[in-house]
């Protein structure tokens, strides 16, 4: 009974109009990949149509999009198709079907390589783990972490708050208690030192809190992209800590796919995995290393162009003096 409401619905759906696209791990966020067939849009009834798309999945999850048309067709806007391809991991050789239900409103249907339809949505430890690489970071994260801990080189150094605070007050209070006791002993030259130590802590205190502010205020915004800026080391070409104050300001904190781009224009998706010591590049991201290429050495910078998009820069120079160092 089941196999055959099955084959009723596909054969209710194939009297609407329909296309399909295979999702293939090139650029999917080309305008060609976003297109509609030509023959498809011509077939949509003006009373059909509408500039604003849903898609919806299977298992209920829409998505709002944006039709537009430049002079040879119409096609998806980048936004709301890059949510799309995110949301659903898309990128190995699905078949995709967009069945048109009617008002800009299609059915979904999403096919892995293997034939086998997708009937629930992907979560991310499935999501990460068939591209091999993820599956490496998920079981070993926390190795890993505790392995840049021991890093001298590593990108934050792990500093609690709560310890930062009790140390401050445990300084206060100690040199109130001295304070206090030189006041008792009168105006001695040991009160007068005792004064000049509290007013020389409270100077060391506020300058670090100045310093503090001043590093917080110095964050890299430039024309409103903002950015951080990383030096390679060997343990970064596999995986990449993110700094926390640039976590904490401009990324969502949970696990989430990225494009990473190169300024020619090339792309990789690569996982932001979110963990409760730090935020990392793991999946995808030591493919990202080995095709960019990214060697030890280089400075990295990061700008976050969109919500879930960097560009990576290599400055030229700081390559070549890298390389001229090594070769000294």
């Amino acid at each position: 009974m089941g196999w055959n409401t099955g084959f009723d619905l596909i054969k209710q759906e194939r009297k609407n109009l329909g296309f399909f696209k295979i999702f293939q791990s090139a650029d999917l966020s080309s305008e060609y990949m976003r297109a509609f067939p030509y023959n498809f849009m011509s077939k949509i009834s003006k009373k059909d149509f509408s500039y604003k798309m849903v898609i919806r999945a299977q298992w209920g999850k829409s998505w709002n999009v944006v039709v537009s048309k430049n002079t040879r067709y119409y096609y998806i806007e980048k936004r709301g198709w890059d949510q799309f391809v995110s949301d659903n991991s898309l990128g190995r050789n699905e078949f995709i079907t967009f069945i048109h239900k009617g008002k800009m409103i299609f059915n979904v249907y999403i096919y892995e390589q293997n034939c086998m339809e997708i009937l629930i949505p992907r979560n991310l430890l499935s999501m990460d783990s068939s591209s091999g690489e993820g599956q490496r970071s998920y079981k070993d994260v926390k190795k890993e972490n505790e392995e840049m801990d021991e890093s001298p080189g590593r990108v934050e150094i792990k500093i609690s708050k709560k310890k930062t605070e009790e140390t401050k007050t445990s300084k206060k209070k100690m040199l109130n208690k001295k304070v206090k006791n030189g006041t008792e002993r009168g105006e001695s030259s040991r009160g007068v030192e005792l004064k000049a130590m509290k007013k020389k802590g409270e100077a060391s205190i506020s300058s670090k809190t100045k310093k503090k502010r001043k590093s917080k205020s110095n964050k890299k915004v430039i024309d409103g992209v903002p950015e951080f800026e990383i030096t390679i080391k060997k343990s970064y070409l596999k995986f990449l800590a993110i700094p926390k104050q640039f976590v904490d300001d401009h990324l969502p904190q949970k696990s989430k796919m990225f494009t990473i781009r190169h300024p020619n224009g090339k792309s990789w998706k690569v996982l932001c995995l979110v963990r409760e010591v730090r935020t990392i590049f793991s999946g995808g991201y030591s493919k990202l290393a080995r095709e960019f290429p990214i060697s030890v050495g280089d400075k990295c910078n990061f700008k976050l162009i969109d919500t879930f998009e960097f560009v990576l820069d290599i400055p030229k120079k700081t390559r070549e003096e890298t390389t001229h160092c090594m070769i000294i």
